[in-house]
């Protein structure tokens, strides 16, 4: 995120994200960060430069969005509640961006390799170490298998978060609380 100030990522995925990642041009792209496309091509940025710049964004926002809940104190499950929450409104901010850079996302979010893979610990490191937490105090069941529950809720709250936005128009209150709710329970003991 060197090459380009974040004040000028920020607005690229806020005027932009409602498009294609696959329509827009460098000169789209240069304009919504406040540049020209000169500005852009003499500092050796190109669109493939700018979207690893928004990844590596997207996971800062996550990782900050994380650490309220890791930090609370009292019980798994309202700290579970908080870290999902916060699922959702770093979501909010990359809605139109999400859906539309598509598979252009994979490596930003998965791990590398054959077989099944999981989400990258950077997004749900936080979630599986509450789990664990929930575990021991006997108030979260994450299964036989934190990590993988922790890349299964990380995936239905943002995937369902996002639909339900986007795809049935709800408003942000009611997509976050009711997306929240039915998955908290799910890992409930």
């Amino acid at each position: 995120m060197a090459q380009i100030e974040r004040e000028r990522l920020e607005r690229i995925r806020d005027e932009l994200g409602d498009r294609s990642w696959h329509e827009l041009g460098v000169e789209d792209l240069a304009s919504a960060a406040g540049l020209s496309r000169m500005t852009l091509h003499r500092r050796g940025i190109g669109k493939e430069d700018l979207r690893e710049a928004l990844g590596e964004l997207l996971v800062e926002e996550f990782q900050a969005a994380a650490l309220p809940a890791l930090s609370a104190e009292g019980p798994a499950p309202g700290r579970l509640r908080l870290a999902l929450e916060g699922v959702c409104r770093v979501d909010e901010r990359y809605l139109g961006l999400l859906e539309g850079l598509g598979e252009e996302l994979e490596p930003i979010f998965h791990e590398s390799g054959d077989g099944e893979i999981l989400t990258k610990a950077s997004f749900t490191g936080a979630l599986r170490r509450i789990l664990e937490d929930g575990a021991r105090e006997g108030t979260l069941d994450p299964g036989e298998d934190a990590e993988a529950t922790a890349t299964l809720l990380f995936n239905a709250v943002s995937w369902t978060y996002r639909h339900m936005r986007v795809g049935h128009r709800w408003e942000v209150e009611r997509a976050r609380a009711q997306v929240v709710d039915l998955l908290l329970s799910g890992v409930s003991s």
